[in-house]
């Protein structure tokens, strides 16, 4: 009973450790699955989009899919001057950015217009994904086990052996 305490001292610092874990994964995964709904999801929509539009299915699709172009832009950008910038700054700044050309997707009277605007958000979404999962790898610490794992006992080695 006297190593009672420290250990239940280390259960509670890792039991910390991994809602933290768990808090910084669904972070992730929500930035990652609302980037790809925002850059993807208008694909569900192409047909409607074409005929609002009066355009073929083809160019809709072209319009649509150009965001992807200025990701590819803003991920060379970025690239070159990532070490400059403020991780957590530039996400706020680049999904209040962001907002602006989503929002006045709404309402893009023309082809072009729309194109522009995915395009437009394409270069300010890069940013704040990257930056994210940057802020996030390095701040997590590395996964270090409790306790040695209790010994096997004699009766369960074949239940475990066949198992395997």
């Amino acid at each position: 009973m006297a190593h009672a305490a420290p250990l239940e001292a280390v259960q509670m610092e890792m039991q910390g450790h991994l809602s933290g874990v768990l808090l910084r994964t669904i972070v992730i995964g929500l930035t990652a699955f609302l980037t790809v709904v925002d850059l993807f999801a208008t694909q569900a929509i192409l047909p409607s989009l074409a005929r609002t539009y009066k355009v073929t299915p083809g160019a809709m699709g072209f319009a649509v899919n150009s965001s992807t172009m200025g990701m590819a832009i803003a991920g060379l950008v970025v690239s070159l001057f990532s070490q400059h910038i403020n991780r957590r700054l530039g996400i706020l700044i680049s999904l209040s950015i962001l907002s602006v050309p989503t929002a006045l997707l709404a309402v893009a009277p023309d082809l072009t217009t729309f194109t522009a605007l995915r395009v437009a958000q394409g270069l300010r979404m890069h940013q704040p994904l990257r930056s994210r999962l940057l802020i996030s790898a390095r701040s997590a610490a590395p996964l270090t086990p409790v306790a040695p794992s209790p010994p096997t006992s004699p009766a369960m080695s074949p239940a475990i052996s066949s198992a395997a």
